[in-house]
């Protein structure tokens, strides 16, 4: 554990000398294709926390699955941020996907 920060603080000030605006290090975030797709997986998880109806939460806990699993991928590594936008990042893999995550 103690060796995995080490290694992780390392790298952040790597990024941060090599002139990396910001950058988010993220073990298995939700990352999705677009602010929209994004937005409505926020929507819906404060559905689920707010409603106290077990028929939304179950139907808001269904969508949010389908939504993911269609449109969105677990991140983990280091990401320099490339925008920002109503509580959202937006970074880039190394493969050139953009992708969406919430801050």
């Amino acid at each position: 554990m103690k060796r995995r920060l080490f290694c992780a603080s390392l790298l952040l000030m790597f990024a941060r000398l090599a002139g990396a605006q910001q950058t988010v290090m993220l073990e298995q975030d939700i990352a999705c294709d677009s602010v929209e797709v994004q937005q409505l997986r926020v929507q819906l998880t404060r559905i689920i926390m707010t409603t106290d109806n077990e028929q939304s939460k179950d139907e808001a806990t269904r969508k949010i699955v389908e939504l993911t699993r269609q449109r969105c991928v677990p991140l983990t590594g280091i990401f320099t941020v490339k925008e920002k936008t109503n509580g959202l990042l937006k970074v880039i893999t190394t493969d050139g996907t953009q992708l969406w995550l919430v801050e």
